[in-house]
């Protein structure tokens, strides 16, 4: 009798704790953010609706990417825009656009083609080959070549014979001028284009040849920009280590003794380099709501592109007027919000107004 009494008190008390904590728990998703102290502050509106009294001072429409996963890191494609709520410092703001994974992606597909590469020229052309054919029919591509030159192999295009055509014309080169690329696919390409848009390079992320760029003023480009970027990072640091101890002068002292000069490392091979490198694709990926994928092997790199191919046809696009004036040159803090439970949210984090150009 005490053993069921007992029995019957544990159920009950599981019950309750299990019924509090349901209470407790928050009925949607959040994106987290580095930077954002901000509390958000939800408006009486649905998000759809016109906000009466609000007057709309700036007309730049600013593009927040979203990818969205549940918590075994399946990507999430049936959300509505009335589950959406987007935050900017704290308070809401009204979503104005509103993409889902139907709508079609413009990709400028970026390699890396310079001679630090780990990876055969054939292995990237078919890496990169077989990952236009997972983007749906819709979807464009521009593939962008670079080394100390940066090429523009085709432009945007869902032809993929052409595509294929551009992909095989590809030829390794030296040097390596990634901020220079990327300040171009950046400005001078993505920019005009609208819609969803999203970079995928493949690249060990140093630079050795882009003359008046810097990894801060090129993450500037990135935070006014409204596109996804996917880093598909591979390291080279032993291969270069390797090769300077190869190509290292050799001289004999007065004994006749052979000898390796020891000389200063260069641009590109120094241990800082490399972690600027990474810190840079880090930095990237997460302010755009992106992902950085490191490879080591042919099998790696084929299943990073087919992963982000994926995470592409699962993916939103928010759009919003900000509701106040915007200075240029300041940084806005954003957060989305998602009215369903246990979910993973990667979304972009800052907003930084362009300067008027002088």
């Amino acid at each position: 009798m005490r053993y069921l009494l007992l029995t019957s008190m544990i159920v009950i008390a599981s019950a309750a704790a299990a019924l509090s904590q349901s209470a407790h728990k928050k009925p949607y998703s959040e994106s987290t953010s580095r930077y954002d102290t901000y509390t958000p502050k939800e408006s009486a509106s649905d998000g759809t609706d016109d906000k009466d009294g609000v007057i709309r001072v700036n007309t730049d429409l600013v593009m927040v990417p979203v990818r969205v996963m549940s918590k075994k890191g399946r990507p999430v494609g049936d959300l509505t825009q009335k589950e959406f709520r987007i935050f900017e410092n704290g308070e809401e703001q009204e979503i104005a656009y509103f993409a889902t994974e139907e709508s079609p992606v413009t990709v400028a597909l970026m390699l890396d083609l310079s001679y630090s590469t780990v990876f055969k020229l054939p292995e990237i052309q078919a890496a990169a080959k077989a990952f236009i054919e997972l983007l749906k029919p819709d979807d464009k591509v521009m593939v962008v070549a670079f080394d100390e030159r940066v090429r523009i192999l085709c432009q945007a295009t869902n032809d993929r014979r052409a595509l294929r055509y551009a992909i095989e014309a590809a030829r390794v080169g030296s040097g390596t001028k990634f901020y220079g690329a990327m300040d171009q696919v950046l400005n001078d390409q993505l920019a005009k284009i609208e819609g969803r848009k999203a970079i995928v390079v493949l690249t060990d992320g140093v630079d050795t040849a882009s003359t008046g760029m810097t990894a801060g003023s090129v993450l500037r480009d990135v935070e006014e920009s409204d596109v996804l970027i996917y880093p598909i990072q591979y390291d080279t640091y032993d291969d270069v280590q390797r090769n300077r101890r190869k190509d290292a002068e050799v001289r004999y002292d007065e004994d006749d003794r052979k000898y390796v000069v020891d000389t200063p490392q260069g641009r590109g091979e120094r241990p800082e380099d490399y972690a600027e490198a990474a810190e840079f694709l880090r930095e990237a990926a997460t302010r755009t709501g992106g992902r950085v994928y490191k490879v080591r092997s042919t099998t790696n790199l084929s299943s990073a592109f087919a992963q982000i191919a994926d995470e592409l046809r699962k993916s939103y696009t928010l759009g919003y007027y900000p509701s106040q004036d915007r200075s240029p040159g300041q940084r806005y803090y954003l957060r989305v919000r998602i009215y369903r439970p246990d979910l993973i949210i990667r979304a972009r984090e800052t907003y930084l107004r362009p300067k008027v150009a002088e």
